[in-house]
């Protein structure tokens, strides 16, 4: 008999999301409810109704990372009571979508011999929890470590190996991690906030989960999440998460270019790059006259003049960078390059015109932006790629992909007998 994926729960449920970003705060508190029928087919269990959101300028933060905790405290305060307010409820614990630590992917086998005539759910989890201790070596905080397939012998390509006979079970899993110091900072800033951290979730897994299809993620898809201070990239093929990748660089880079060319003000600068920018020039850019004031001059009734061709020419080259950054580091793993066959940009700065098309050109695949998966309560103008983080970590949540939490990992690899006595012998001989 097959052993029930662990679930949320089909009784009402309240969860609360948490993105802290480079350039903004994003908090949503959210309802469960059983998903009807078609929607479990899809492996989904759960559905959620916004109740509340709330969001705040960021500041204190470097590419996600805390770099001063009294500014980001008060911001995810701020961000947190905003949705708190709205929802009419008090959240006790947040979701947390991380972008900084140097998130790290890594994909790794381990098998053990199956004592009874069956697989058992215990060795299952002993099997993930030994998985969990070897990811988590060199000081690194294990955000995931998600099974891809199962083999029972010399049988592969095994989804759910519970109940089947077999000699030796073996699993290729991939693990996500970030370095320990960034992630007891975050942790900390948002637990002075009075909140527990319920999760910690790798924000290009959630940002793809927001924006990909059912779909492109079984054929195979790479999602680019366009931030202010990161961009990061993620790749879904056969309906897993199979390897992340996050870089220094985003749209606040794009910004200070074009403040720098043009000497103005960083909040007029971020203006012209959301209202006339553009990855590529049109003829009739070369006919369109944008006004904007010089540093030190706002008071002053002269303004400066631009054709919107010559913001294209100032923002194409950091554009091309960034993408060229993510070209390459998707080359670098032979698994992740071969199974992309789509490329999916999401984030604040995908929504730049012409981006979509440079991708499709740059990585040599079709290419498109992606928007978030509507969620009841939800207003439609405020469901945009920015928002692509918060509404993946509630959806991750109801997937329940993390079958097994920190006590489970300690029950599992302390309680079992005879060869699961010595867990370090144990790692150490299996992975």
């Amino acid at each position: 008999m097959r052993h029930p994926t662990p679930s949320r729960g089909k009784r009402q449920r309240i969860v609360a999301a948490l993105d802290v970003g480079t350039s903004k705060i994003c908090c949503l508190i959210a309802r469960t409810a059983p998903a009807p029928e078609w929607m479990q087919k899809n492996g989904e269990a759960l559905q959620f109704e916004v109740l509340g959101f709330g969001h705040h300028r960021a500041e204190g933060l470097k590419a996600g990372m805390i770099a001063h905790l009294d500014s980001a405290e008060h911001c995810i305060r701020s961000a947190v009571d905003c949705a708190e307010r709205m929802a009419g409820v008090t959240v006790e614990e947040v979701q947390v979508a991380v972008t900084c630590g140097r998130l790290k992917s890594e994909t790794f086998s381990a098998s053990v011999a199956v004592p009874s005539s069956a697989v058992r759910h215990d060795d299952v989890m002993r099997l993930l929890a030994g998985g969990h201790q070897y990811a988590g070596r060199d000081k690194r905080t294990v955000l995931h470590v998600l099974p891809m397939s199962y083999h029972l012998d010399d049988n592969s390509g095994i989804s759910d190996p519970h109940g089947m006979c077999g000699e030796r079970l073996g699993v290729d899993m991939h693990a996500v991690t970030a370095d320990d110091v960034a992630m007891r900072n975050l942790m900390l800033c948002v637990e002075r906030c009075h909140l527990g951290v319920g999760g910690l979730v790798a924000a290009p897994y959630a940002s793809a989960l927001s924006v990909v299809t059912p779909d492109e993620a079984k054929l195979g898809v790479a999602c680019i999440d366009f931030g202010a201070g990161t961009t990061t990239l993620s790749v879904l093929a056969e309906g897993h998460f199979i390897h992340t990748d996050a870089i220094a660089l985003g749209g606040h880079s794009i910004t200070t270019d074009i403040a720098r060319a043009l000497s103005a003000p960083i909040e007029h600068a971020e203006r012209l790059k959301t209202l006339h920018g553009s990855a590529f020039a049109t003829a009739s850019d070369e006919r369109e006259i944008i006004t904007f004031p010089s540093v030190g001059e706002m008071d002053r009734r002269s303004l400066n003049q631009i054709t919107k061709a010559q913001l294209a020419v100032i923002i194409r080259p950091r554009v091309e960078e960034i993408l060229d950054f993510m070209r390459r580091r998707l080359a670098a793993s032979d698994v992740a390059a071969e199974a992309a066959r789509h490329i999916v940009l999401t984030g604040g700065a995908s929504q730049l015109t012409g981006l979509p098309e440079l991708a499709s050109n740059m990585f040599g695949r079709p290419a498109r932006l992606g928007k978030p998966r509507s969620l009841s309560g939800f207003p439609q103008g405020e469901a945009s790629p920015d928002f692509a983080a918060a509404i993946g970590l509630l959806l991750q949540w109801g997937r329940g992909d993390e079958r097994l939490g920190r006590s489970g990992e300690q029950r599992f690899l302390s309680t079992g007998t005879g060869y699961f006595a010595r867990v370090g012998d144990w790692i150490r001989d299996n992975f």
